[in-house]
């Protein structure tokens, strides 16, 4: 018996006691968080089993700038099961860990600061914490700005964290006592299309692929260049072209999302967009060209098909127009490299004298476009 003749509870506790580096030192403020989640009472029944952290006490550390758990433990989620990306975010989960008692190297001093002291969960109950990593290793494509759609939810258990216009943030560390082998899933929508990571099975689903394969997202090609002739003699006339000069390159574009557009593709599709620049006429000369015709892309599954496209015209010297030509491909996500050759095809025509001239001197230029 004690003293005062109350028999004792036993207690097992976690102590959290290694040496910080004096800028990542914290006052611990865990022992008084704890007897409040615990909510023993001065009065009223005397207690005589064991204390415990009570189910649903939490603790979110933001900022944190080291992995808590070490390197090269089970806990760490490797990249391919801890990555989400969007239009607007890029995420990696660093790693995800539950346990009755602290394991051994485990950095929890920088969540609770040092010297602090959890009691263990009650049975059937454990600690689960998830850390997002410091340093995600990807970016969103564009900045969240007021228009942006963007909603995240982390789960353990029954505990959930609802983020509106952003998603965790780099580093942070999310605590909670939560049932044995409870479910911990992550979710984030953007733009309407959710992709969501099961933490338990390290599985992701709903992935918008196009985002997970390359590392650029616009390829700027060498300038190709030909000079052709155009000749015909008809009704005793000769009609003659001399060094219509041609000089262009190709803007191609791989994505999966357009401001002001959306979407632009199937989970596990993404649009090739290319771009080219040509003199449509000069000079009362007219060489008119069929995009679809002039400019073949082949990729990893063969020749594409063009699914759209378009120009747009400006005027150019004397009477003259030069042609934008956009044209857009529908392609795996996984989609790279490619090939495109371009071969401009005559006649040139003279519609004030009512003819077209074949022409000579055509050209085929090969070129190669790879996103990786």
């Amino acid at each position: 018996m004690s003293p005062i003749g109350i028999p004792p509870a036993r207690i097992n506790t976690v102590r959290i006691n290694p040496a910080l580096p004096t800028a990542a030192r914290r006052t611990a403020a865990l022992t008084a968080a704890a007897i409040a989640a615990l909510a023993l009472g001065a009065c009223g029944e005397v207690p005589t089993g064991t204390l415990h952290t009570r189910a649903g006490y939490t603790e979110v550390g933001n900022d944190i700038p080291v992995s808590v758990c070490p390197e090269g433990d089970a806990s760490r989620l490797a990249d391919e099961e801890g990555t989400l990306i969007g239009a607007h975010f890029a995420l990696r989960v660093e790693c995800v860990a539950s346990f009755a008692e602290i394991p051994e190297g485990f950095q929890l001093e920088y969540l609770f600061g040092e010297d602090a002291t959890l009691f263990s969960p009650a049975e059937g109950y454990e600690f689960t914490m998830v850390q997002f990593a410091p340093e995600p290793g990807h970016e969103g494509l564009y900045e969240v700005d007021a228009q942006t759609d963007l909603d995240a939810r982390l789960a353990i258990g029954e505990r959930q964290w609802d983020f509106t216009g952003e998603v965790p943030a780099p580093g942070s560390v999310y605590f909670t006592v939560a049932a044995k082998d409870a479910p911990i899933t992550l979710e984030v929508t953007d733009s309407e299309r959710t992709q969501s990571i099961d933490l338990r099975s390290r599985t992701r689903a709903d992935l918008i692929q196009g985002l997970y394969y390359g590392s650029d997202n616009e390829v700027t090609t060498d300038y190709v260049e030909n000079s052709v002739d155009a000749f015909l003699s008809s009704g005793g006339y000769e009609y003659s072209v001399d060094g219509w000069t041609y000089s262009t390159n190709f803007v191609t574009d791989r994505a999966v999302y357009a401001p002001g557009e959306g979407w632009v593709a199937e989970l596990d599709r993404a649009r090739l967009s290319v771009s080219f620049i040509w003199l449509h006429s000069g000079s009362g000369l007219v060489w008119e060209i069929d995009p679809a015709a002039t400019l073949k892309v082949t990729g990893p599954d063969g020749e594409l098909a063009v699914a759209n496209v378009d120009y747009d015209a400006e005027d150019w010297g004397d009477g003259g127009e030069l042609r934008t030509y956009h044209m857009s491909y529908d392609i795996p996500a996984d989609a790279l490299q490619f090939t495109l050759e371009f071969s401009p095809k005559g006649p040139i025509a003279w519609p004030d004298e009512g003819v077209e001239m074949p022409i000579s001197g055509e050209k085929t230029h090969t070129l190669e476009v790879d996103f990786s």
